[in-house]
């Protein structure tokens, strides 16, 4: 066998092996599930849908790198196929890349600041100084060690309101809290049955008037994944959908169902909205970079988002993620 005819199978079959990957993320996209693959791992397969953009990169410069090497139809045809699935997985992505034409209206802004303090051990010290421009912080996975180490850390000076259940847990995932700059009118649970892990505050917003921010932190999706299906469609069923910015870790990527019917009832991403294009959030510990976008900031139809961006916050595996919220023009 020639060197030639080897480095076409080589390359032939690296970039079979990415159509392959690439193609699963496709399915992912459009399938609620495949028989056979359990709920959770497909919910998991479904996170990582927005890397499938990469694999075709490396399929259709594998594949291209064979029929130059050595031509033959199924070349060809592995070819149109990748070029194909690639054009659709970018109609996905690129309007993300593409700012919204929502103008602000209103002199008004509220910016908004959403952490997963990881059992309550984000640095506080290091939350404070990421959240000195914001005016609500939302903290999910908070503890009450967390809320005391934050209260002896000045968070009072920036934010003297707060909104919350009345005891935080002292460990675990459970707890969710809220502080603001500007004055909280009502606030308690979004839904009963749902418990305190998913609160909801209503603000006095100069220049906005009344805002609704919802903190959310749904189940990861384990055992089944039945459990974390039906925790998503109770919070999309339950939020308000005027004048609301819901943030938190919503533990869904937009190409779950479950995030892409609550932007079906109006729900806009703030990071698309902007045009930031793909912000991964998790996981943001150790050597290896954020590979899913899981904590985001939704605004509702009748709201905008002027700006966005991630910060890293030592002690957490999250980057959280900041906005600026106005008024629809």
């Amino acid at each position: 066998m020639t060197g030639r005819r080897v480095a076409a199978r080589v390359a032939t079959t690296l970039g079979v092996l990415a159509l392959a990957a690439g193609a699963t993320t496709t399915l992912a996209r459009v399938l609620p599930g495949v028989p056979g693959v359990a709920p959770d791992t497909w919910v998991m397969v479904t996170s990582f849908t927005d890397a499938g953009a990469l694999a075709y990169l490396v399929a259709v410069l594998g594949l291209l790198g064979g029929v130059l090497l050595r031509r033959n139809r199924l070349r060809l045809v592995a070819v149109g196929l990748a070029l194909g699935l690639s054009a659709v997985h970018l109609a996905w992505l690129v309007p993300g890349y593409v700012a919204d034409d929502r103008p602000a209206g209103g002199p008004g802004e509220l910016r908004v600041l959403a952490q997963n303090m990881l059992y309550g051990g984000a640095d506080p010290g290091a939350l404070l100084q990421a959240a000195q421009d914001v005016d609500v912080l939302v903290l999910t996975e908070a503890t009450e060690p967390a809320r005391q180490a934050l209260e002896a850390a000045g968070v009072r000076e920036r934010f003297p309101f707060e909104a919350g259940s009345g005891a935080l847990p002292r460990t675990g995932a459970s707890g969710t809290h809220l502080y603001s700059r500007y004055p909280v009118r009502s606030d308690g649970p979004l839904d009963a049955a749902l418990g305190d892990q998913h609160w909801r505050a209503d603000l006095q917003v100069p220049g906005m008037g009344s805002v609704t921010v919802v903190a959310v932190h749904p189940q990861r999706p384990v055992r089944g994944g039945s459990g974390w299906a039906g925790e998503q469609e109770q919070v999309r069923l339950a939020l308000p959908r005027t004048r609301t910015v819901v943030a938190g870790d919503f533990n869904a990527v937009d190409s779950h169902p479950s995030l892409r019917r609550l932007l079906g009832d109006g729900f806009r991403d703030s990071d698309d909205l902007v045009g930031a294009g793909w912000n991964p959030t998790y996981p943001a510990q150790g050597r290896v970079p954020p590979l899913i976008a899981i904590d985001h900031v939704l605004v509702s139809d009748d709201l905008t988002a002027t700006a966005f961006r991630t910060v890293e916050v030592p002690g957490t595996d999250h980057r959280g993620v900041v906005a600026v919220v106005a008024a629809r023009g």
